[in-house]
């Protein structure tokens, strides 16, 4: 893993803090529209606590710990990957030591990362 200055780390830290914000917000919106549905009497109110269950349980549960087993270069270039940022807003003196783990997640290669 290449080594990242202190001045780098940070802008890896933030950029990775917003990639974890809107995985986690795009994984929320389908467990909004359950309780939208419930609002609108569309779904009984244990039909909900069911969902929420099976949510908790199985995609929030799987992001979590995704998001914690990886540290934020390796995070950072996942959420380039899946198109949930743009290495173009890292500094330009990151990116070149991002593109062999952009590639590897947008392989979506199962081994670990390099």
């Amino acid at each position: 893993m290449i080594e990242f200055s202190k001045s780098q780390r940070k802008a890896l830290r933030e950029l990775a803090a917003r990639i974890r914000e809107a995985e986690t917000r795009q994984m929320l919106e389908s467990l909004d529209e359950q309780f939208a549905r419930w609002r609108g009497g569309q779904l009984g109110s244990g039909d909900l606590l069911d969902a929420i269950h099976e949510f908790q349980k199985g995609p929030a549960r799987q992001l979590w710990s995704m998001h914690q087993s990886l540290k934020e270069p390796e995070l950072v270039a996942r959420g380039v990957a899946l198109g949930l940022a743009s290495l173009a807003e890292l500094p330009e003196d990151v990116r070149p030591g991002l593109a062999p783990l952009v590639e590897f997640f947008a392989r979506g290669s199962g081994r670990n990362p390099p």
